[in-house]
Order: structure tokens, then C-alpha cells, then sequence
């Protein structure tokens, strides 16, 4: 059941969302932006199930300023399927999908009564029955609009290091991933390739950001006692991060996309010994989850993957070309330290990195653009 309150709304935008890419990336720009251009706006962010999913996405969601509402996955499975209701905030509204299957978009359309929209990256054509469609490719990257944001308020690097307490001291910023199950396999790896790096250099000392989605509970799990004061373990703004770092670490995923509108020079880190750190779609991404056999099809599908696509990292796919490293291979603790302590000291590479990213950033409006088009 769909019932009208009786409020000063004049608008309601109902966003779908899926996982903590999306969030940051997606969602977070688009709330700003329609917050600016859209009167009396009331927003509600429905998640809905997702493989890549933390858990600890609507915790995440509350916290973005200008959402008003949160539905679980459970809780908007429950009110599409008719078993709970959800209020409509104002007679005029849309609904806009920011992640996640587009078919629950269309349904949540048809139950509240109001047009259906979709972002995507992707080049086909993500359903019948949306009245806009905005393409990545096309209209502009939403990533990008994030960190515009971002930028045009952002503090300086002398206050970022007071405000976390920080030495004036050269940084490498690592990120372990966003899921639990990346952060403790990919933790343990890195923070052993990390001990070796500082014992092999003393100039540069080492950010590790934790993400929002990793509990307590799941950071302590890494044993990080044999580590000693140079390396700093930071809950953030992971913009704020890449303003005081001089270079980065990162499985694929958001983060490198950051990185590269934050012209921050990254090197990205495909462990091929260990495929429980890669998420895989579809059948495939069950299969591979299966006991034992799951190790060797997920092995296989990589290995076809990556005949197909030569580049695993967000910068160089958008390129079309290697702009930066990218470490596709059998990962070891010790070549992973050696590897790193040559890249962060290798300043001509660094510079020509950064260069490179600030060629294949532009400038647009897509946030502007979506914010208009679905409330006209």
C-alpha cells in the first residue's frame, strides 16, 4: 500500500542503490546537487539486494546528508512485493536508479505511481520502460562529480595532517578493500608486504584506510601488532587520504577511479593466487563460490577474462592505453614490498602518472543534468 502524507514536499525522489561504490560514487553527488536545484525535496534511498552487498550499506546511506529516508534490502523486497507500505512524500516524485538491477527500479516505479530513470555504465540498454536513461559514456561521470564537490570545498594538506594527527611526512595510501571477506584476505598480504617496505626504506611511512563498511569487529581481526608507529590506520574521507598521499595501493574497484579524478599516481593489484579476492557476476560468481571446485572456475573465468579485457583498472579502461601499473600476477609479500618501494621512489614515474591522469580527466555536468531532467 502507497499512502500520500501530508507534509510541504513538493517533490519526492525515491533512489535505488545497491553497494558502497555506488554510495560514494554515485548517490552522494546526486543527493547534493538535487538538494541545490530541487524545492522541498524529500529523498528516500531504497537498497536492494546485491551479491556485492556489506551489509552496513544502510548505515552508510543515513550518514549522507539530504537523505531523509533508508529502506533495507529486506525492507524494500517487502514493500515491493506488497507485505509493507511506503508513503509518498509529495503527489510529484521519480524514481532513479543508482546501482543495482534496473528491473527493481521499474517496479518500485509502477507501485508509487511516478516515471522511472537510470544511471549506468553500461553501452546497452538497461530495460523498456524507463523514461530517462543517462549514459556514463555519453552524459558524464558521476565519480567525477563527487570529487568536484569535493574539491571545491576540499581543506589543505597542512590541515588534513592536523585534523588526523598526522607527521609532515611523505605517505603511501593503501586500501584493503571494501568487503569484509577483500579486507582480511588482501589485509594480511599487504600489511606483511607493508612491515617489509618500511624496513627496506625510512623516508616514505604508509596510510591505510579503513572503509566504512569494515566493522570494528573485522579490523581487529588483522594482526597488525609487528607494525610500528609509521603506519597509520585512518576512518575517513578517503578524498582527504588522497590529498595527503604522494602515491596509492588499491585492489581494482571505486577507489582507482577516485584516484584518478584526484590525479593521485596508483598502482592496482591483481593477487591471481588469490581469486577469493575477486567478485564475479552471475552464474559464474555462484559457481566460483562453491567448496573447493569454486577455486578453479573462478581461476579459469579470470583467465578468460582477462583475454578478453586487457585492463582490469578503471584509469586504463577509460584510457584505452597503460597509464598506470597494474600488477596482474602471483602475489607475494616480499615482491609486493620490493615492487612498491620502487614505484613510490621512482618520482619521474610519478609525475608522468599524474600528468597522464589529468589528460583523460573533463569537465561536466551530469549531476546537474539528471537533477533536471527527472523533475521537469
Amino acid at each position: 500500500m502507497t499512502n500520500l502524507s501530508q507534509n510541504s514536499n513538493k517533490f519526492h525522489l525515491i533512489i535505488q542503490t545497491n553497494s558502497p561504490g555506488e554510495l560514494a560514487a554515485w548517490v552522494r553527488p546526486v543527493v547534493k546537487t538535487c538538494q541545490q536545484r530541487i524545492a522541498n525535496l524529500f529523498i528516500t534511498v531504497c537498497l536492494v539486494p546485491c551479491q556485492y552487498a556489506t551489509g552496513q550499506e544502510a548505515t552508510v546511506a543515513a550518514t549522507i546528508e539530504g537523505v531523509d529516508q533508508v529502506l533495507t534490502p529486506k525492507q524494500t523486497v517487502l514493500f515491493l512485493f506488497g507485505f509493507s507500505s511506503l508513503s509518498k512524500q509529495a503527489k510529484q516524485g521519480a524514481v532513479l536508479c543508482l546501482g543495482g538491477d534496473p528491473f527493481y527500479s521499474q517496479l518500485l516505479a509502477w507501485r508509487l505511481g511516478f516515471s522511472a530513470s537510470v544511471y549506468t555504465e553500461h553501452r546497452k540498454k538497461p530495460g523498456m520502460f524507463f523514461k530517462h536513461i543517462f549514459y556514463k559514456h555519453t552524459h558524464g561521470d558521476l565519480m567525477q562529480v563527487n570529487i568536484a564537490h569535493y574539491l571545491a570545498k576540499a581543506p589543505s594538506r597542512e590541515a588534513l595532517l592536523k585534523q588526523y594527527s598526522l607527521p609532515d611526512r611523505p605517505y603511501v595510501l593503501v586500501f584493503l578493500g571494501s568487503r569484509p571477506h577483500h579486507f582480511k584476505a588482501f589485509g594480511k598480504v599487504a600489511l606483511d608486504a607493508i612491515r617489509s617496505f618500511l624496513l627496506q626504506q625510512s623516508s616514505i611511512d604508509v596510510l591505510v584506510s579503513i572503509a566504512p563498511t569494515i566493522s570494528d569487529d573485522v579490523f581487529q581481526s588483522l594482526d597488525t601488532s609487528s607494525l610500528d608507529d609509521r603506519v597509520f590506520f585512518l576512518r575517513g574521507n578517503s578524498l582527504d587520504f588522497m590529498t595527503i598521499a604522494m602515491c596509492m595501493m588499491s585492489l581494482p574497484g571505486t577507489n582507482t577511479a577516485e584516484a584518478m579524478y584526484m590525479q593521485l599516481p596508483m598502482v592496482t593489484v591483481l593477487p591471481l593466487n588469490r581469486p577469493d579476492l575477486l567478485e564475479l557476476d552471475g552464474l559464474v560468481g555462484l559457481l566460483g563460490s562453491i567448496p573447493f571446485f569454486g577455486k578453479f572456475i573462478k581461476q579459469l573465468a579470470i583467465y578468460i577474462y582477462l583475454k578478453k579485457r586487457p585492463f582490469v583498472s578503471l584509469p586504463n579502461r577509460i584510457a584505452g592505453t597503460m597509464i598506470i601499473p597494474e600488477w596482474v600476477r602471483n602475489v607475494s609479500a616480499s615482491q609486493l614490498a620490493d615492487d612498491l618501494g620502487a614505484f613510490a621512489t621512482d618520482q619521474a614515474l610519478l609525475n608522468k602518472i599524474r600528468h597522464d591522469l589529468k589528460s583523460i580527466c573533463s569537465k561536466n555536468q551530469i549531476d546537474s543534468y539528471i537533477s533536471d531532467t527527472i523533475s521537469s
